[in-house]
C-alpha cells in the first residue's frame, strides 16, 4: 500500500526536477544569447574563427546534454509521481 508520505517524497522529487530543467533551460537561453560576444572575444584575442567556432560548439555540446538530461530526469519524476498517485488512489 503506498503511503500519503511516499506520495509527497515523490511530489518533492518531481518539483525539484522541474526546478532544475527551469534553471538548465535559463542556463541553455544564456548560452545562446552570449553566442556573439564569445566569438568577438575570441577573434579580438586573436584566435582563428574556425577553433573560436569549435570551441563555442563545444560549449553548445556541452550545454545540450545538460539540458536533456535534466528534461530526462524530469520526466521520468513526474511518471514515477503520477504512477505513485494513481495506486494510492485505487
Amino acid at each position: 500500500m503506498i503511503q500519503q508520505a511516499q506520495v509527497e517524497l515523490a511530489k518533492t522529487f518531481f518539483e525539484q526536477s522541474k526546478k532544475a530543467f527551469e534553471q538548465n533551460y535559463a542556463a541553455w537561453s544564456t548560452v545562446l544569447t552570449s553566442q556573439k560576444a564569445i566569438m568577438e572575444s575570441m577573434r579580438a584575442a586573436g584566435t582563428p574563427f574556425e577553433v573560436a567556432a569549435d570551441e563555442f560548439q563545444k560549449l553548445i555540446d556541452f550545454q545540450e546534454q545538460q539540458f536533456r538530461a535534466t528534461v530526462d530526469f524530469m520526466t521520468k519524476m513526474q511518471a514515477d509521481y503520477a504512477k505513485l498517485v494513481q495506486k494510492k488512489s485505487k
